[in-house]
């Protein structure tokens, strides 16, 4: 099974199998602010945040155990961050590009109450597999969602509508563990598959998340606003943007 359909299928699995366990012990509400004063030397990816939580409940240990999604609008994951409320109060630093680099402006947060049982399921799934996302959507409850469009490492980014998971956007559940963001620095013709032509689509200069690579090595399978398409690979190269910082792109072959 090619390793696309692979990670669909498994993100399917955990969807329909945490649909069954049915609706988590939450919080009575809650919700969160961006701090930029609150940490002022490390606002270049992402504000600090901090979190408020009515009638807490104690997940295990005294607290009541969180994850904060970050989302770009092209539907990309740039991180995911889970913590533990203790006395309904706490903070974070709100980094995001550790998963992969955004590619647009601005930046969504939006924070999730699940349970501790839920919490334990998470702690053994890798925040960039497609399951984790999709065992959160189907277990978690959504309290609270807002956008970030300050911070420097956003600079540059195109500008588009804040994505929703709260609101039921179309969620990527994001791309195979050691695809790698590379940079188109010029228009691009893109492809639906390798050698034919998708009419009228063409990749602006930007950074896009870079798969692998045909059986002929020609072109790269890249991910575009939650969809798979493919572009030469004498338009692509490394990007040198911070977390990436020149990382080379992928030589796996990939379907």
């Amino acid at each position: 099974m090619k390793s696309g359909r692979l990670l669909l299928f498994l993100a399917v699995v955990f969807f329909v199998s945490a649909a069954l366990v049915g609706a988590v012990s939450a919080a009575a509400g809650g919700s969160f602010v961006f701090d930029y004063p609150g940490d002022v030397g490390d606002n270049a990816d992402g504000p600090q945040y901090n979190i408020t939580l009515v009638s807490p409940t104690d997940d295990g240990g005294g607290c009541d155990a969180y994850v904060m999604v970050m989302i770009d609008p092209n539907g990309t994951v740039v991180d995911v961050d889970p913590g533990c409320v203790s006395g309904g109060l706490a903070s974070d630093d709100g980094d995001y590009g550790i998963l992969f680099a955004p590619s647009a402006r601005p930046i969504t947060y939006t924070l999730f109450d699940i349970d501790g049982a839920d919490a334990a399921v998470l702690s053994g799934i890798s925040e960039s597999d497609p399951a984790y996302l999709s065992y959160l959507l189907a277990n978690g409850v959504c309290l609270d969602e807002d956008y970030e469009d300050l911070s420097s490492d956003l600079t540059g980014l195109p500008t588009a509508a804040p994505f929703t998971l709260c609101g039921g956007g179309t969620v990527c559940l994001g791309a195979p563990v050691g695809s790698v963001v590379g940079d188109a620095p010029f228009n691009t013709q893109a492809y639906y598959e390798p050698g034919n032509v998708a009419p009228g689509v063409v990749l602006n200069p930007g950074t896009y998340v870079v798969i692998g690579q045909d059986e002929s090595e020609t072109y790269y399978k890249i991910v575009l606003s939650c969809q798979y398409l493919w572009v030469r690979k004498d338009t692509m190269q490394p990007s040198f943007l911070p977390p990436q910082n020149g990382a080379p792109l992928p030589t796996r072959i990939v379907g």
